[in-house]
């Protein structure tokens, strides 16, 4: 656990320069278009050796280019570029298939940002309780639900500051900016 605070830690000092330009909810079509969108969500040390794909309905992936570091990156069907561990992977699976998510601990970088999440319910299809939340990294799974407590838990965050997405739901996960003056709510 204490390897996980330093993580968090060290990414959080991350500078904004590796954030990609202006974040849109365009998936390109080209494979190398493809992978410079997805690489803008972490660290070139972890882009450069991850695997990456392409997703379609019911979490079907393609592999565009494989990997050797166990990352995998992605941009997702609204557009949004992320990294993640196995285990973030597994979260993402578990989400966006409404199965069980894992009882394990992953990190996920999202360092481009976001466009926007209702964030009391990941299936909302409104606005309410919207957040837009900039460059930032995730713990998902067992350690965000033990460290929950710890963070705000409104339904209204200051994405600008640490805060539990999802609070009470089974994909509840800790959301940390990595710069923290980028967010705001709408």
């Amino acid at each position: 656990m204490k390897r996980l605070y330093i993580l968090a830690s060290v990414t959080l000092v991350l500078s904004a320069s590796s954030v990609a330009a202006e974040l849109t909810a365009e998936v390109p079509k080209g494979d190398p278009e493809f992978i410079a969108k997805a690489m803008s969500a972490a660290p070139a040390d972890i882009g450069k050796n991850a695997t990456f794909i392409r997703i379609a309905d019911g979490f079907k992936t393609t592999t565009i280019k494989p990997g050797t570091n166990g990352w995998t990156c992605a941009v997702d069907p609204a557009g949004e570029p992320w990294c993640a561990d196995a285990v973030g992977l597994e979260w993402f699976r578990a989400v966006w298939t409404q199965a069980e998510p894992p009882d394990k601990t992953g990190f996920i970088y999202m360092m481009a940002g976001d466009l926007g999440t209702s964030n009391h319910d990941p299936y909302a299809t409104d606005k309410s309780h919207w957040v837009l939340t900039g460059p930032h990294v995730m713990i998902v799974g067992k350690a965000a639900h033990e460290m929950a407590a710890r963070y705000p838990n409104k339904l209204d965050p200051d994405p600008t500051h640490p805060y539990v997405m999802f609070p009470g739901n089974k994909y509840q996960h800790l959301m940390l900016p990595a710069d923290m003056g980028t967010g705001h709510s709408q």
